[in-house]
């Protein structure tokens, strides 16, 4: 399955009509985390995908209330936090098995 195909199964749309905006909302959450990354690093390693999927899933339910800190009416209080805040003890975890992983390079001229 596709990212887009696991955000789809989750917020339980089954038509296509939001794919391209869905689409936005994973490249722009892929981007967000390869901000936290090593330079050099182009794409979102595996063992990290699954926060991009969360991170779109968020961003696709605050459309309409971006800016906003928290929300309160009737008795009912939202409060929005740092999307990203959660996964970066997992980004670290896993920028520190590749720091651990270089063992050199043999060049032979």
């Amino acid at each position: 399955m596709t990212t887009l195909d696991d955000v789809k199964l989750l917020l339980g749309i089954t038509d296509s009509d939001m794919d391209g905006k869905l689409n936005l909302i994973i490249r722009n959450a892929e981007k967000q985390i390869l901000a936290y990354l090593p330079d050099g690093i182009g794409f979102v390693p595996d063992p990290l995908q699954y926060i991009v999927t969360e991170l779109a899933i968020v961003r696709f339910n605050r459309i309409g209330n971006e800016g906003m800190a928290s929300y309160s009416q009737e008795g009912e209080s939202i409060t929005y936090g740092d999307d990203i805040a959660p996964y970066l003890s997992a980004i670290q975890a896993w920028i520190s098995t590749q720091e651990s992983n270089n063992r050199g390079v043999v060049r032979f001229l």
